[in-house]
């Protein structure tokens, strides 16, 4: 009797990882249900199955999830499929590790240096991108990080930059 459960709870336990391994090998990250559709309605979607790099685009997997009651929705150009690996429209499934916040960005900068940067970067991404990039509502993409650190280095902060902290997330 005590077999026969033990062999059910661990053909259970081992269909629940087959089923894992199939996902994680179909799209390299799950990503919850809801937000696909939310952002089908609004989010510019892919439906080149000829790209080589469909399968890890967030655009295809999207508009795998538009509703077929959707009237009208915004798509890649379909002609972009004649190029072989560079779309400009593609944007990665997998989760990027990015810095997220700037609260305590300037705690060891002087004064004046802290207003040159911080003039410098709304002029950059406007005073809403950067509000919103210091309130951690927008996360700091490897690239714009490095933008951040070209704009302290030429006004003469050498510094660790100090971001909040560090995550991995999907950037849309």
């Amino acid at each position: 009797m005590q077999t026969e459960s033990f062999l059910a709870k661990y053909t259970r336990y081992f269909k629940s990882f087959l089923y894992l391994c199939a996902i994680i090998l179909k799209q390299k990250v799950m990503i919850d249900e809801k937000i696909l559709k939310e952002k089908a309605e609004k989010y510019l979607v892919c439906f080149i199955e000829q790209c080589p790099k469909h399968e890890h685009c967030l655009r295809w997997i999207v508009g795998q999830h538009v509703p077929c009651e959707q009237l009208s929705i915004t798509c890649v150009n379909p002609k972009l499929a004649k190029k072989e690996d560079e779309c400009p429209a593609f944007r990665d499934s997998q989760p990027q590790n990015v810095a997220k916040g700037m609260v305590h960005f300037y705690d060891e900068m002087p004064r004046k240096l802290e207003v040159a940067i911080k003039n410098d970067l709304i002029a950059r991404y406007t005073r809403v991108g950067y509000y919103n990039m210091r309130k951690a509502e927008r996360p700091i993409t490897v690239d714009v990080e490095k933008e951040i650190e070209k704009v302290c280095r030429n006004h003469g902060w050498n510094n660790k930059l100090l971001f909040d902290e560090r995550v991995d997330e999907v950037i849309w």
